[in-house]
C-alpha cells in the first residue's frame, strides 16, 4: 500500500458526503418543513473555492481540501498524521434572509453526515476527528438581486498510516 496522506482523507470524507449528505438535506428538509428546500450539491470539488471562483456548474457546491498537516512520529513503514480539513459549501439565492438559513442549515447537515460516518461500522474508515469542530460563515455577497455566501467547516483528523 502506498502512502495516502492527506489525498486520502480528502478522498475518503468526500465520498462519504458525496453518498450521503443528499439524504440527509432530505431529512433536514423534511424535519424543518418550512418551504426552504436545501438543494443537493452539484459537484464535489478537491480545491479552494478562492483559486479558480470559476465554476462549471450551478450552484451549491462543496469544496474539501487540506491546508496544513503534520507527521507527529514516524517509522520506517508507518506514520502517525495529523491534517486540518476544510470543507465549505458555496450557495447562491435571491432571498438574502433564506440564504442565509439554508447556509446555517448545510453547515448542520455536513456536521450530522461527519458525525455518522465517524460512527458508521458498515463502511471502512481510517481518519479520526480529534479537537474541536469550528464553523466559520462568510458575510453575505450581493450583486444585483442575487447574494451568494458560503459556509466553512474545519476539522482535524489524524491516522496512524502503515506503508506495506
Amino acid at each position: 500500500m502506498a502512502w495516502e496522506f492527506a489525498e486520502g482523507l480528502v478522498n475518503e470524507i468526500l465520498a462519504y458526503l458525496a453518498a450521503n449528505l443528499p439524504a440527509k438535506l432530505d431529512v433536514i428538509d423534511a424535519a424543518i418543513n418550512d418551504g426552504i428546500t436545501l438543494r443537493d450539491p452539484t459537484e464535489y470539488l478537491r480545491r479552494d473555492p478562492a483559486v479558480n471562483p470559476k465554476l462549471s456548474g450551478t450552484l451549491p457546491v462543496l469544496f474539501a481540501m487540506v491546508p496544513n498537516g503534520q507527521v507527529t512520529m514516524f517509522k520506517e513503514t508507518a506514520a502517525d498524521q495529523e491534517h486540518i480539513l476544510w470543507i465549505y459549501l458555496l450557495e447562491r439565492a435571491t432571498d438574502a434572509e433564506d440564504l442565509k438559513k439554508r447556509i446555517y442549515r448545510y453547515g448542520r447537515a455536513i456536521f450530522e453526515v461527519l458525525v455518522d460516518h465517524h460512527y458508521d461500522t458498515s463502511t471502512v474508515h481510517t481518519w479520526d476527528t480529534i479537537g474541536p469542530v469550528r464553523f466559520d460563515y462568510s458575510p453575505q455577497l450581493t450583486s444585483g438581486n442575487i447574494s451568494i455566501q458560503d459556509v466553512k467547516l474545519e476539522l482535524t483528523y489524524t491516522k496512524l498510516e502503515t506503508e506495506t
